[in-house]
């Protein structure tokens, strides 16, 4: 037989009635039974659910009223609800409400049937508006970030998904287009930027974005004197202040093939014959970033990146000082210092990784991508870790202005220029210690 002071949980713990007594009393949330047979509720506690006060009993209690105050497109959530009690199936919901003061409640409805009397449906209705509000913050800040286009070096526009005109293009994205640098007035169409021969192929993927979210791959665009060019595109869907966007990123193909004069290294290496080509173009390099310049006339490199990094580790002191080549990082200071925390190379040491693979930067939660990486248009990077006495001292990073760009590759990725930029880095460490140690 149960003792009336107190419940023994299935753990063997004790529980005074006092104590639970307490705990439905003071919890945030108003709290129910329905005896399922006789369709009649009780309520546990007396929890105000401000706005509503004494209209929330109500609203659990008459359909009629539910209605006045549910927004009509919800209603269909609660009466699943509804439903679930009477067939005695777990059940959650969200939805919302007109508060009596004006404005939205947002309300949660949570319950369960007791198993130890079925008889019972036991259940919270739930204030979460705070909590919407948090995550539509997150989500609002999430979509500022994706739109913020102007500090990106390569051609980005944002579309009006609905008309299909052109809200906004960053200057690279004018310059590549002939865009006048202020667009008032009526804004021109994005159909105006390719040739009708691919209207259909843009169409479809325009209404396709809704539910893929993003699009990537080559197409035909003109600019405004009629004059065509392929180029890799990126498009993306973004809610943004009740509209949606279509965030557009190019990058013209004949840009790639643009600054790829044919290093003299070439000459002295037989066809792919990369390890050759990598250690003739650091050959005699007295520094890490003249190594980082000469690797940019790299074949590999020219095809696949936009810039490349070099970290110098030492954890211990809790820094890391990144040294970079690249048209992105032109004005960036080198031998920059950062904080070990929150870096890739943290992030390496900590989870054990071989390589590390960002597919885009704008989705990153890593403070160093915020810092680093976004203000200079880098979308995309392939980190690879060197270490000196299973102490991590070099994290060489490849970058590129496309999301994606190194989706799938593995450890072994580069590691013919890789190894030996991490060989040249380690005699140039040695050096530097030794003309230290003999001033």
């Amino acid at each position: 037989m149960r003792d009336s002071k107190t419940i023994t949980q299935s753990r063997g713990r004790n529980i005074p009635i006092e104590d639970l007594q307490s705990f439905v009393g003071d919890f945030p949330a108003l709290l129910w039974r329905i005896e399922i047979a006789k369709s009649r509720i009780e309520f546990l506690n007396d929890y105000p659910l401000a706005p509503l006060g004494e209209d929330a009993r109500l609203f659990l209690k008459n359909k009629n009223f539910r209605k006045q105050l549910l927004l009509p497109e919800d209603a269909h959530l609660l009466d699943a609800f509804m439903d679930a009690v009477k067939e005695g199936r777990t059940m959650a919901t969200v939805f919302r409400v007109h508060a009596p003061s004006g404005g939205v409640m947002w309300l949660k409805l949570t319950g369960a049937v007791n198993t130890s009397d079925p008889r019972y449906y036991y259940g919270y209705c739930l204030d979460i508006s705070d909590t919407v509000e948090v995550i539509q913050g997150i989500q609002q800040s999430d979509n500022k970030a994706r739109l913020r286009i102007d500090n990106v070096p390569t051609p980005v526009m944002l579309v009006d998904f609905k008309t299909r005109r052109l809200k906004q293009a960053n200057a690279a994205a004018r310059d590549q287009f002939g865009l006048p640098r202020s667009m008032g007035g009526k804004r021109p169409e994005f159909a105006s930027l390719y040739p009708s021969s691919v209207t259909k192929a843009v169409d479809r993927i325009l209404d396709d974005l809704p539910f893929e979210h993003s699009w990537s791959g080559r197409l035909e665009f003109k600019n405004v004197q009629g004059d065509t060019f392929m180029a890799d595109s990126t498009l993306r869907y973004v809610g943004w202040k009740q509209r949606a966007l279509v965030r557009i990123s190019i990058i013209p193909v004949e840009q790639k093939q643009q600054h790829r004069a044919e290093p003299s290294a070439i000459s002295q290496c037989g066809p792919g014959d990369m390890d050759c080509l990598s250690k003739e173009l650091l050959k005699d390099a007295p520094d890490l970033s003249t190594m980082l310049d000469r690797l940019m006339d790299h074949p590999l490199i020219q095809e696949n990146c936009d810039a490349i990094m070099l970290s110098d580790i030492h954890i211990r002191k809790n820094k890391v000082i990144v040294y970079g080549a690249g048209e992105v990082l032109e004005g960036m200071t080198t031998g920059e210092e950062f904080s070990y925390k929150g870096t890739v190379a943290e992030d390496i040491v900590r989870f054990g990784l071989d390589h590390l693979v960002v597919d885009d930067t704008m989705d990153s939660i890593k403070p160093i991508d915020w810092a680093l990486f976004i203000p200079r248009g880098i979308r995309s990077y392939f980190a690879k870790p060197f270490y000196e006495r299973k102490v991590l001292r070099t994290v060489v990073i490849l970058c590129s202005t496309e999301p994606n760009r190194f989706t799938g590759l593995g450890s072994e990725a580069f590691e013919s220029i890789l190894g030996t930029l991490n060989s040249a880095t380690r005699t140039w460490r040695r050096n530097t210690r030794t003309r230290s140690s003999s001033s």
